[in-house]
C-alpha cells in the first residue's frame, strides 16, 4: 500500500531541520517527483496525496502537528486550500507545454475529447482554439469545483459523446476509466515543481527576516523606558509599548488596532496625536501627571505613511481604575445620573418619580413627555441606573440634531465602503454599542417615515443591519425614547407611524414643565447657585427677594435648563451679592410678562403691532405668538416657520 504522506528530517549545519512545507499531489507519479525534488534541494517538505476536499482533510491533520508556513499544490485543489487556509499557496500547474502534450496524447486515443478544469484554471477561448488547431480536433471543456461536481462532469461528458477525459487528476482518471472512457493526466514538469520550491523557500526566508526584524523592533520598543505610541496611514494605532501602558494606564489592547480618531479625548488625549504635525518637547498635563512627549512624522519619500509619538512620565501616573472611569464617562456609556440628582420638593415631581422608578425596574419601552429643558435625560439616566441592565451601556443620541442619512448610519452604522468616506472596516451603530443595555432616542417624534420603518423592525425583531451590508446582527438594548411635543398628534396627521407609537408608548411617563411646579424654583435655584459657586469661585448667597418674585411668576418657556443658564449668568456677573445694572436690563427683558391687551390682540389669523423698528416689531410678533402659544417654544418655531436654534438665537440677540 503506498504511503500518503511522507515526512523527511534532514540535518544542515548541525541543526535538525523540520518540514515548513506541506504539498498536495494528485497523481502518484507527481508524488514520486515532489519527494525527489525536495531532497535533491535539501528541503524537507511533508507530502499529502489528495484533491479538493480530501486534500483539505489530510492538510489540517498535518498542521496540527507541525508549524507549517508554505503549501505547494497545483490547480483546483490550490484554489481550494486557499479558501480553507491562511497559509500561502503556491501553485504549481502544469505549463501550456504540458497541456499540449496531454491533448496530443488524447488525439493519439479519439477525436472525441474533454478537458476536464477547475473554474479558477479554465482555457481562454483563444488558447482553446489554438490548441484544437494544433491537434486538428475539438476540445470541449468542463469546469469542476469539487470531487462531486467532477463526478457529475465525467458523466455528463459521457452522454455528450467524450470518449477521452484530460484533467481532473488522478480522481478524473479513474473516473473517466469506470464510466468507460479513456483518462489522460496533465503531467506537471519538473521544471514547474523546481520552481515552486524556490518560490516557497523565498517566501518562508521572507517571513523570518520579517519574523526575525519584529521580534527585534519588539524587544527594543518593549524595553524603552520611553513610552511609544505609533499610528500607520491610516492613522491606526500598531505601537503601544508597555511604558506608553504603564504613563497612559491604558492596556494596549484597548488601543491596538483602532483608530486613533475615535479614541481622541476618550482614551488618549487629543493633544498627543492631533494631526500628525511633528512636535518635540511638548508638556501636557493629564490630571495630576504630567509628560513631556515628542510627535514625529513617518516620511517615505516625501509621503507620510505613519506617525510616533514618545513621552515621558514626569510627575506621578493617575490611577489606572480612574482611567477606566473617565474613559466611560467620556464615551457616554454608562449613566451619570441617578434619581438623587433630581432636585424637587413639589408633590407632582414626588409622584413623577415614583413612577418613573416603577417604569426603571421593568425592561419595557417608555415614552417620556415633556418640555424642552425639563430635564427628558435625566430621567432616562436614572431609569437605566436602577433596572437590571445598570452594569450595561446607556447610549443616547438626539435624533432632531442630525440629518436624516448621518442619523441613519449612526443608528444603525455602516459597512466599509457603503458611502464616500466611510471609515474603513465600517463602524458600528449605536444600536449594537448598546447591546445589553439601553439606548435613549430623544426627540423622536423628528425622525422621517423612513426611519420610523427601520426602527419599527429593530423594535420587533431585535437585530439591526448596517448601511450597505447584508449581515444581520441581533441586538438586546431596551429603548427609552422622548418627546416634546404630542406624538399622538403626528399620527393623526401621518407624521409619525401608528405601529411605532404603540411600540414606543408601552410606558408613558410625562415630566411636568417648571410653571407647573413653580414650588421647585427656590429649592432649584439654591442647587445652582452652589453649582456655579464652585465652577467659577464664588460666594454668591442669594438672589434678590425681587428677582425671586420674577421667577416666580415667569411661564419658564425653557424649564429648568433656561432657569440653570439664567442662574449661571447672574453668578458671572453679580457684584457683591448685588444685581448688576446690566443684569437688571437682561431680567426686565426676560421676565416680562405679556399683558392681557397682548394676548387678546388676536382677530382670526391676524396680529396687530405697534409701529416702531423692525427689530422692535419683529420682538412684539414673536412675543404675541409665544403669548399664544403658552411659552411652547417648538410651536412658536413652527408657527414662524424657522428653527428652534433659530428661534434662540434671535431671542437672545433682542
Amino acid at each position: 500500500m503506498r504511503k500518503n504522506c511522507c515526512v523527511k528530517q534532514m540535518v544542515r549545519g548541525g541543526d535538525l531541520m523540520k518540514p515548513k512545507i506541506a504539498v498536495t499531489s494528485s497523481y502518484p507519479e507527481l508524488t514520486t517527483l515532489f519527494r525527489r525534488v525536495s531532497e535533491e534541494m535539501a528541503t524537507p517538505a511533508i507530502v499529502v496525496e489528495a484533491v479538493l476536499e480530501e486534500a483539505v482533510q489530510k492538510l489540517q491533520e498535518v498542521l496540527n502537528q507541525h508549524k507549517i508556513e508554505v503549501i505547494i499544490s497545483r490547480g483546483g485543489t490550490a484554489e481550494t486550500l486557499k479558501k480553507n487556509f491562511s497559509i500561502p499557496v503556491i501553485n504549481a500547474d502544469a505549463t501550456d507545454f504540458d497541456i499540449l502534450q496531454a491533448f496530443w496524447k488524447a488525439r493519439k486515443v479519439s477525436h472525441h475529447i474533454g478537458f476536464f478544469t477547475y473554474d479558477h484554471a479554465r482555457l481562454e477561448s483563444d488558447f482553446l482554439a489554438g490548441m484544437e488547431e494544433i491537434i486538428g480536433c475539438p476540445i470541449r471543456q468542463f469546469i469542476y469545483s469539487n470531487i462531486k461536481e467532477l463526478q457529475e462532469q465525467i458523466i455528463a461528458a459521457k452522454k455528450s459523446g467524450v470518449e477521452v477525459v484530460v484533467g481532473g487528476g488522478n480522481t478524473g482518471v479513474q473516473l473517466a476509466q469506470k464510466a468507460g472512457m479513456h483518462g489522460v493526466l496533465v503531467y506537471t514538469s519538473r521544471r514547474a515543481v523546481v520552481r515552486a520550491f524556490q518560490r516557497a523557500l523565498e517566501i518562508i526566508e521572507l517571513r523570518q527576516k520579517d519574523l526575525e526584524q519584529t521580534q527585534w523592533l519588539k524587544t527594543i520598543i518593549d524595553h524603552a523606558f520611553d513610552g511609544i505610541v505609533a499610528l500607520n496611514q491610516e492613522r491606526e494605532i500598531t505601537v503601544f509599548n508597555p511604558a506608553a501602558e504603564k504613563i497612559l494606564g491604558l492596556p494596549r489592547e484597548k488601543v491596538l488596532s483602532r483608530s486613533a480618531d475615535t479614541l481622541v479625548s476618550t482614551l488618549l488625549p487629543a493633544p498627543l496625536l492631533m494631526d500628525g504635525t511633528e512636535e518635540t518637547e511638548k508638556v501636557l498635563r493629564l490630571g495630576d501627571a504630567q509628560i513631556v512627549f515628542n510627535r514625529v512624522p513617518i516620511m517615505v519619500e516625501g509621503q507620510n505613511i505613519g506617525m510616533v509619538i514618545t513621552f515621558q512620565d514626569v510627575t506621578r501616573v493617575q490611577r489606572l481604575e480612574q482611567r477606566i472611569r473617565k474613559e466611560l464617562y467620556n464615551k457616554g456609556l454608562i449613566s451619570r445620573f441617578n434619581f438623587d440628582d433630581i432636585v424637587y420638593c413639589s408633590s407632582i415631581m414626588e409622584k413623577t418619580i415614583e413612577r418613573a422608578k416603577q417604569f426603571g425596574r421593568t425592561d419595557s419601552t417608555v415614552l417620556i413627555i415633556g418640555e424642552s429643558g425639563t430635564g427628558k435625560e435625566l430621567f432616562a439616566h436614572s431609569m437605566h441606573a436602577i433596572s437590571d441592565r445598570r452594569k450595561g451601556p446607556f447610549v443616547a443620541i438626539n435624533c432632531a440634531a442630525l440629518p436624516e442619512n448621518l442619523l441613519e448610519s449612526e443608528l444603525f452604522g455602516y459597512e466599509e465602503g457603503a458611502f464616500t468616506g466611510a471609515r474603513k472596516g465600517g463602524k458600528p451603530g449605536l444600536f449594537e454599542l448598546a447591546h445589553g443595555g439601553t439606548i435613549f432616542l430623544d426627540e423622536i417624534g423628528k425622525i422621517s417615515l423612513n426611519l420610523q420603518a427601520r426602527l419599527l423592525r429593530v423594535l420587533q425583531e431585535k437585530e439591526v443591519r448596517r448601511v450597505g451590508g447584508d449581515r444581520i446582527i441581533p441586538v438586546d438594548v431596551r429603548v427609552i425614547s422622548a418627546a416634546n411635543e404630542d406624538l399622538n398628534r403626528a399620527v393623526q396627521n401621518g407624521e409619525f407611524r401608528s405601529d411605532l407609537y404603540f411600540r414606543l408608548n408601552v410606558l408613558n411617563l410625562k415630566i411636568p414643565p417648571l410653571r407647573e411646579r413653580k414650588e421647585d424654583i427656590p429649592v432649584l435655584i439654591n442647587h445652582f447657585l452652589n453649582k456655579f459657586n464652585r465652577k467659577f469661585d464664588k460666594k454668591v448667597t442669594s438672589i434678590p427677594s425681587y428677582l425671586k418674585e420674577l421667577m416666580l411668576s415667569y411661564s419658564w418657556p425653557g424649564n429648568v435648563r433656561e432657569l440653570e443658564n439664567i442662574i449661571e449668568r447672574y453668578v458671572i456677573l453679580e457684584q457683591n451679592n448685588q444685581a448688576s445694572k446690566e443684569l437688571e436690563c437682561y431680567f426686565k427683558e426676560t421676565f416680562q410678562q405679556p399683558d392681557r391687551s397682548e394676548v387678546n390682540c388676536w382677530q382670526g389669523d391676524t396680529i396687530t403691532v405697534r409701529e416702531g423698528t423692525l427689530e422692535e416689531m419683529e420682538l412684539e410678533i414673536i412675543r404675541k405668538l409665544d403669548a399664544k402659544m403658552n411659552g411652547n417654544r417648538t410651536l412658536l418655531a413652527q408657527k414662524l416657520g424657522i428653527s428652534r436654534t433659530t428661534l434662540w438665537k434671535k431671542l437672545k440677540e433682542f
